[in-house]
């Protein structure tokens, strides 16, 4: 095969497919990108670790005698980085490339197109639409709240649900529960729902920000694989098997009281009550007056600390604990001015919301912790 390309669309291809790829411990093909042309000048590069794959298609100047050839990607995004020419040439001796770059020529070792691992298609079937833009914000506000722990597989992902044209993206990891919705216009229904893992969603969120301005990107499940294309790019993952837990009972019904907080003010507050709490809890102190909310932390090893915002609240006097990472966390995803509190009693989670389709559930902190 000999293909020209334009040298900065092909180093685009291969620096995502060098953040897919694993550059130690694994199969040494993995470490490769499969590069596909046809005689037509489309070129796709494709890269996997088994766990998450991506296709990307881009066009070529010019294809002959087209064949598939497998390359180290990091090294081939390397030397394209490294280069100012316009156009790139690769040509293939059997698993060998030769790339030239002006009058620059590097002969690179790689392996049978053969041994490369299948990555999933898209297909014909119906696709989920979902507004890029939408679907990265409720990406956003979510993913941190997914688990990150060995054995309890079915949360360490995000739920995805679609009912009746609404969009659900949830995550838990059992202290906090994170939840959005959105409303498309597609009927293509994904009833059942899926976990999708949390290194597939951070592959989805870079691939909205590639997606041109106002364009959707799809979503697809085939068997047990998960698909998601935008603009060039198309990525798949294998779907988490198990129980997401059935998280509408998690949500309380029963909030008795309702605290609105200027956004910026509190997580200014936060910031610093933290620097007085213990790296073990992080737990600060929420008590509520008319009109304000004193925020306190104590740790014995470093001091104690009161600080005092304005709120949006009438009743009487109340208080619950929270960790304040966790707090801090949602507050940072999210982009309204205000946000409000619901809550009951200090023994009960909060419900943090950002208007009609973002809540976050946060169970309370025991208020005898330092």
């Amino acid at each position: 095969m000999k293909l020209q390309v334009k040298r900065e669309p092909f180093l685009a291809a291969l620096s995502v497919a060098a953040t897919i790829a694993p550059t130690r411990g694994v199969r040494s093909n993995l470490r490769n990108a499969l590069l596909v042309a046809d005689k037509d000048g489309a070129l796709e590069v494709r890269a996997t670790d088994m766990e998450v794959g991506v296709r990307y298609r881009l066009q070529a100047e010019s294809v002959q005698d087209p064949v598939s050839v497998c390359l180290p990607c990091q090294t081939l995004a390397g030397l394209l980085s490294e280069c100012t020419e316009e156009l790139a040439v690769l040509e293939t001796d059997g698993p060998k490339g030769i790339l030239s770059l002006g009058r620059d020529r590097f002969e690179i070792l790689g392996q049978e197109a053969s041994d490369f691992p299948e990555i999933p298609e898209m297909g014909a079937d119906a696709t989920i639409p979902i507004p890029a833009a939408e679907l990265a914000a409720m990406i956003d506000r979510t993913i941190f709240a997914a688990a990150h722990e060995q054995g309890r597989y079915a949360i360490n992902g995000l739920y995805i649900l679609v009912k009746e044209k609404l969009l659900e993206i949830v995550a838990t990891d059992g202290r906090r529960l994170a939840y959005c919705k959105r409303k498309l216009k597609s009927t293509t229904a994904l009833e059942n729902g899926v976990i999708i893992p949390v290194k597939m969603m951070q592959e989805v969120r870079k691939l909205c920000d590639q997606v041109p301005k106002g364009q959707e990107a799809e979503l697809a499940v085939r068997g047990r694989s998960v698909l998601f294309r935008g603009g060039n790019l198309t990525l798949s993952s294998v779907l988490i098997e198990g129980i997401f837990p059935k998280y509408q009972q998690v949500i309380p019904k029963d909030a008795d009281r309702e605290i609105t907080f200027k956004r910026e003010e509190l997580m200014h507050a936060l910031r610093k009550a933290m620097y007085l709490t213990s790296e073990e809890s992080r737990s600060v102190n929420f008590t509520f007056t008319e009109g304000t909310c004193l925020l306190e932390a104590r740790c014995p090893e470093k001091g104690t600390a009161s600080v005092t915002v304005e709120v949006e609240y009438k009743g009487e006097k109340t208080g619950i604990a929270f960790n304040s990472q966790y707090l801090q966390d949602s507050l940072r995803a999210l982009t309204a001015e205000k946000v409000r509190l619901e809550m009951k009693d200090p023994s009960r989670p909060g419900v943090i919301r950002e208007g009609a389709d973002y809540l976050y559930v946060l169970m309370p902190v025991n208020p005898k912790e330092p």
